[in-house]
């Protein structure tokens, strides 16, 4: 929904609490998403209100809503409800649901909700729970429709009909054997079109695609994409199905998995949490430790700097064009860099391509460094020309101004050319290496790549200047 959207679904809920219109607000949920209600009353803090809406609301929309809410509000309102009140919401809740919800919330309050959970789905939220952080099994839900394979398609029609409210999906049903071993998949249409006395197994898909509960989410996302599936069975060690996970599990893990790279390409730390609701004290900690390291690595900078003052001190106009190289290289590495972890992470190649992707690079580094060193030697003789850049250091030395600025032209449009090359290279090669090493390739992106070039870009000026332009100067 737009912006203006949501104020006035806002403006239209609370007015309808307020007044205690109970058909208004059962006419909202009728028929606005339950994402949308909770995003218009994200800061509502008011537990007044909030339980309002679970006493009016049916139990099958309070308890999709409250899987939407913020955790501040679902501490709020398990706090205020009772025990039976709280089951009544478990009760309709998918246990991936729950688990999510109690995985943010402090430990006293976990404990309640596990104590009134029904066993099947304390069992359930419980195996769940101990799952490692960011595998299948941790975002998997146990709510699913599995038959044995020698179900007649009568019988499996029947038994959707009876459990399929409860399920994520009644869409792809699971076939296993006597052994809860994984054997195949039923499509829903396949099902509905079949005959009623053939059994799962005769209509069953062989060539299923699953995962084990120890993948990482971020191969399991890859692998629906992949498949174009909208379920997935997730099985143990001995392939025994455990749970499923669904299109929409994959769209959130999606949006963590951008996230997390988009913050280690920063080097920002955890984004997970919504920035209007982080205190401030810890969107600094998220910040501060990066940019303390990433000034000590800059200590190779200063040191560069620092050994070549004298040469600066003569000619200030070395100092001039510092950032300019700086910049450009950085931003040719980083360019490299998101293109080369966009294309690993879509797995479009993989570490042992190196060679082939480094020799592409190389030629398009050595173009885009050829094209942007010719624009640059032509507009920096025409800021020097006009007197943007003031070449009074030049004139110092040297009575041949025009000639001392063609050197300096010539030093930067160089030096550019060679920084496009290396850092491209640079930029190349970084998640390459950290893919090797078994690193997140996003980890080397951003500043760090920015870091390393800024050396090599100084360096390389410097070394110029020294060995080939400063000579040509007292040579004039």
């Amino acid at each position: 929904m737009e912006e203006i959207e949501i104020e006035e679904l806002r403006e239209q809920l609370l007015t309808a609490i307020q007044k205690r219109d109970r058909q208004k607000v059962i006419e909202i949920f009728d028929t606005v998403p339950n994402i949308d209600i909770a995003e218009a009353i994200e800061d509502v803090d008011d537990v007044k209100a909030l339980l309002y809406i679970f006493k009016v609301v049916d139990n099958e929309y309070a308890a999709e809503f409250f899987a939407e809410l913020s955790s501040d509000q679902q501490e709020l309102i398990i706090n205020a409800f009772s025990d039976k009140e709280l089951v009544e919401l478990i009760n309709e809740s998918y246990a991936d649901d729950i688990t999510d919800a109690i995985q943010q919330l402090p430990a006293n309050i976990v404990n309640r909700v596990l104590k009134v959970c029904p066993k099947e789905m304390r069992n359930d939220v419980n195996k769940l729970l101990n799952y490692k952080e960011d595998t299948a099994g941790s975002v998997m839900t146990t709510e699913y429709i599995e038959m044995k394979e020698d179900t007649s398609v009568k019988d499996a029609i029947k038994i959707i009909r009876e459990k399929g409210r409860d399920a994520e999906t009644v869409y792809t049903i699971f076939v296993r054997d006597t052994k809860r071993t994984l054997t195949g998949t039923v499509d829903l249409d396949d099902l509905i079109f079949a005959k009623e006395d053939e059994i799962l197994s005769d209509i069953m898909n062989r060539d299923f695609v699953s995962c084990n509960v120890n993948n990482d989410q971020e191969d399991v996302a890859k692998m629906f994409k992949r498949y174009d599936l909208t379920a997935m069975a997730v099985t143990n060690d001995e392939n025994k199905i455990v749970g499923i996970i669904t299109i929409d599990d994959v769209v959130d893990i999606i949006e963590e998995e951008v996230t997390e790279d988009i913050a280690r390409m920063a080097a920002i730390s955890d984004m997970s949490d919504p920035y209007l609701k982080t205190p401030v004290y810890k969107l600094v900690l998220k910040c501060v430790p990066w940019i303390i390291a990433l000034m000590v690595l800059q200590v190779f900078s200063t040191l560069i700097l620092s050994g070549f003052e004298a040469e600066i001190g003569k000619f200030a106009i070395l100092a001039v064009f510092t950032p300019l190289i700086m910049d450009a290289g950085g931003n040719s590495g980083g360019q490299t860099t998101t293109m080369i972890v966009r294309s690993l992470s879509l797995d479009e190649f993989d570490k042992k391509d190196y060679w082939k992707v480094a020799w592409k690079e190389l030629r398009v580094a050595a173009v885009i460094g050829g094209i942007v060193s010719l624009f640059a030697f032509g507009w920096l003789m025409f800021e020097m020309s006009v007197g943007i850049v003031d070449t009074k250091s030049i004139s110092d030395v040297t009575p041949l101004v025009v000639k001392g600025e063609l050197l300096i032209a010539a030093l930067v449009a160089g030096t550019l050319f060679v920084t496009m090359i290396i850092s491209r290279m640079v930029g190349c090669s970084l998640p390459f290496l950290a893919k090797l090493i078994k690193l997140d390739p996003a980890v080397v992106c951003g500043p760090f790549t920015t870091t390393i070039v800024d050396i090599v870009s100084l360096i390389t000026y410097f070394l110029i200047w020294t060995q080939l332009i400063n000579p040509a100067f007292f040579g004039l």
